[in-house]
């Protein structure tokens, strides 16, 4: 079986997996998961629910830089799907550069932004665990946090 599959089918499981604690069975599978494995890995996310999403990114903390950077560059395409990409931002190193992924999860943010003021905070919170807390501040025209509210 393999790592992704049997990932799936713990993250899928109902009730055993709060009442097992399989928190850090999942977490170790997760840092398992390759490059290659992105691919089917955005398909799953377009297929299962939010709890599995949420179980997902719960346990992440041991995820390949690689894997986290092919998913964090995936997730965005995905239109309807509203959980991942700030929640796994907080795994990236805290230090922002100018690469393409740089510019698409900046892009990103401004966006959700705009569309949705529920998450600001936790796009806010998202953006400085990462380093890029300053660089969406003057794309959104704002001389602080405090200027926006927060």
């Amino acid at each position: 079986m393999s790592v992704l599959h049997e990932l799936d089918e713990l993250l899928c499981s109902d009730d055993e997996y709060d009442r097992l604690d399989l928190f850090l069975e999942a977490a170790e599978l997760i840092g398992q998961l390759r490059t290659a494995d992105v691919p089917a890995l955005l398909a799953l996310w377009q297929q299962r629910d939010l709890s599995w999403q949420q179980r997902y990114t719960q346990a992440s903390a041991s995820i390949d830089g690689a894997v986290l950077r092919a998913l964090l560059a995936g997730l965005p395409q995905i239109k309807e799907t509203p959980h991942g990409v700030f929640e796994l931002m907080t795994r990236l190193p805290a230090t922002a550069d100018a690469s393409p992924l740089s510019d698409a999860l900046l892009d990103y943010a401004e966006q959700a932004w705009h569309a949705n003021q529920e998450r600001q905070r936790q796009i806010q919170m998202s953006c400085w665990s990462c380093g890029l807390s300053g660089r969406l501040l003057k794309r959104l025209g704002l001389a602080s946090w405090k200027d926006a509210g927060l």
